[in-house]
Formats: C-alpha cells, sequence, structure tokens
C-alpha cells in the first residue's frame, strides 16, 4: 500500500490561448481541469498503474466535496480532512507556440485542530509495511517542521517514507533519514548549497545526500530523464525520443510508477516510461498502460555522465 499524504491541494486548471496578450483579454478555452497537488497526482498514477493507493488531503471548505466527488470517480480510497478556507486553484496557460505560464494560489492555512485530524487519521491506517510519501509545498505559514514530524510519526508505526518537496520544509525533513526522496535537479541543487551543470554534478551532490543517511535519490532531470542514486548503484534513464509537451505532474508519475513497481533499480524504465508519456498529455492527465508502453527507454552508461544538463539555472 502507498499512502499519500497531501496538505494543499489544487484545482488544476489548463486553459489554451492562441497567444497570451499581458494587459489586455484573453480567451481561452478550458482545455482540462484535474485534481491536484503532488500528492493527488502519486495517488491518480498509482491508480492507473494498477497499484494500491490511499490518498490523504487537506481541503477547505470549498472544494472537499469536489475533491471526494473526483477521487470517487477514479476509485481512489481516501480521506478528505476539512479545513476552513478555499482550496486553492493552479492555472496554466498554455499558448499554441507550447509556451507555458503557471499562476499558482498559495491556499489556505494549517491550524493545529486540521493536523490534530491529520494525525488521527493516518493512525487509523495500517501503515506497518507502507510506504507513505509527502509531496508538495506547504501551506502559507506551516511549521517547517511539519514533514519531519509526519515522518517521524509514520516512521514509528513502521512505514518507509518517500519525500517530494523543495525549500526549508524539504531540508528539514532530511533529517529524519527516509528511505527515499524524489528532487528535481534543481531542488537537489538547493539541497547541496551549489548549481549542477552535468549529470555527474548531480550524482556527485546526490551521494552527500545519502552519505547523510538518505537510502535512495530519485532525481528528475526534464528532458535528461532521471536517476536513481543507492550506496550501491547509479542508474539513469531516459526517453530514447524526447516528449514534447508540458512536463506539468512527470515527475510525480515518476515517484508514484517507481514506488508501484516496488522502489527497485528494475521499476525505474516503467516509471520514465509513465512519466514521459504524461508530457504530451492536456493538463496534469495520467497516461494509460498502452501509452507508457509506447515510450522506449534506454539505460546509460557511466560513460555518458559528464555530458551537460539540457536544463540548467
Amino acid at each position: 500500500m502507498i499512502i499519500t499524504i497531501t496538505t494543499n491541494p489544487s484545482i488544476d486548471r489548463t486553459i489554451g490561448v492562441d497567444a497570451l496578450s499581458l494587459g489586455g483579454v484573453n480567451r481561452g478555452d478550458l482545455t482540462a481541469i484535474d485534481p491536484g497537488g503532488k500528492g493527488v497526482n502519486v495517488s491518480r498514477a498509482l491508480a492507473s498503474y494498477g497499484a494500491k493507493t490511499h490518498a490523504v488531503l487537506i481541503c477547505g471548505d470549498l472544494g472537499s466535496q469536489w475533491f471526494s466527488k473526483k477521487l470517487n470517480s477514479l476509485q481512489i480510497a481516501h480521506h478528505v480532512i476539512k479545513a476552513e478556507g478555499i482550496t486553492r486553484s493552479n492555472i496554466t496557460l498554455q499558448e499554441a507556440d507550447g509556451t507555458v505560464t503557471k499562476i499558482n494560489e498559495p491556499g489556505f492555512k494549517l491550524n493545529q485542530e486540521v493536523l490534530h485530524q491529520l494525525y488521527e487519521t493516518l493512525d487509523s491506517l495500517e501503515l506497518k509495511g507502507a510506504w507513505v510519501v509527502l509531496a508538495g509545498r506547504l501551506n502559507p505559514g506551516a511549521d517547517v517542521n511539519t514533514y519531519r514530524d509526519l515522518a517521524k510519526f509514520v516512521r514509528d508505526r513502521g512505514a518507509s517514507v518517500a519525500i517530494d518537496g523543495s525549500g526549508a520544509e524539504f531540508k528539514a525533513a532530511i533529517d529524519i533519514k527516509p528511505e527515499l526522496i524524489k528532487p528535481n535537479q534543481f531542488e537537489l541543487a538547493e539541497l547541496v548549497g551549489r548549481p549542477l551543470k552535468t549529470i555527474q554534478d548531480v550524482i556527485s551532490a546526490a551521494r552527500e545526500i545519502i552519505d547523510a543517511g538518505v537510502a535512495q535519490v530519485l532525481c528528475s532531470l526534464g528532458k535528461d530523464g532521471a536517476i536513481l542514486i543507492t550506496a550501491d548503484e547509479v542508474m539513469h534513464c531516459e526517453p530514447e525520443k524526447a516528449a514534447v509537451g508540458t512536463p506539468v505532474g512527470a515527475g510525480d508519475i515518476l515517484l508514484a510508477i517507481y514506488l508501484g513497481g516496488g522502489a527497485t533499480p528494475a521499476a525505474l524504465k516503467d516509471a520514465i516510461a509513465w512519466s514521459a508519456a504524461s508530457v504530451p498529455l492536456t493538463g496534469t492527465a495520467i497516461p494509460t498502460k498502452a501509452q507508457a508502453a509506447a515510450v522506449a527507454v534506454k539505460i546509460n552508461a557511466i560513460a555518458v555522465h559528464n555530458r551537460e544538463l539540457a536544463e540548467v539555472h
């Protein structure tokens, strides 16, 4: 069982426009509306893959019923905890030439009563032997140790912990030495405090995290695929043909299928295929098994690790 925790879910809207006109009126078509937030996306991908998942999420009063209805329609077991406020919307504006502009709302604030309900909900689930995924940015004003404390709570009850986040809360959570972290190359660079320009740079940075006690680092590299680093192994995979489209949610799918496939190096090729198959889709749609199976994936040798990354900040 893979349990996902999303404290700040979003209603993801994708709107198509011919060309975005700043300061003017833009008329577009609503091309997709999906239940979102990184943990929710992980559960959606796991359900499509055929793995058991349970989504735990905190929603504002406005939006909680919509989320529950959507997850029911996807046959995803879930607990929705209600908080005061409005569930945020994330807007993706997609222009005809492929340019993407995102507008993400901050979401509602958490209070102690809602966090208490979250812990009670987690305590009611069978955590022993499960993976628990903590994913996404926390709510405005949330304690920087929220992920760390949640991770410790589920770990004490026999769960393995996977964290996909960024910022101070991500760095704080590393202290409990989770079994897996899933940063992208920029989030990993933030963790180690320096830019990462080559695949070898990524490997070296991940080694520092491994040496600090994290068991696995699964780093998504955008157009360069993804790389898995453990104490004993380095495995870099990428699609044979680069996917064209919008990569929103592709990293969430990568993590989902890697965990759903057993969280071993053998699962990485499948995870890359599913992630790449999502890129041409509208919004944060999850690919089908047939779409993922159509993506050819290659494993690269150590010799290519010194190549420069396609995207560097």
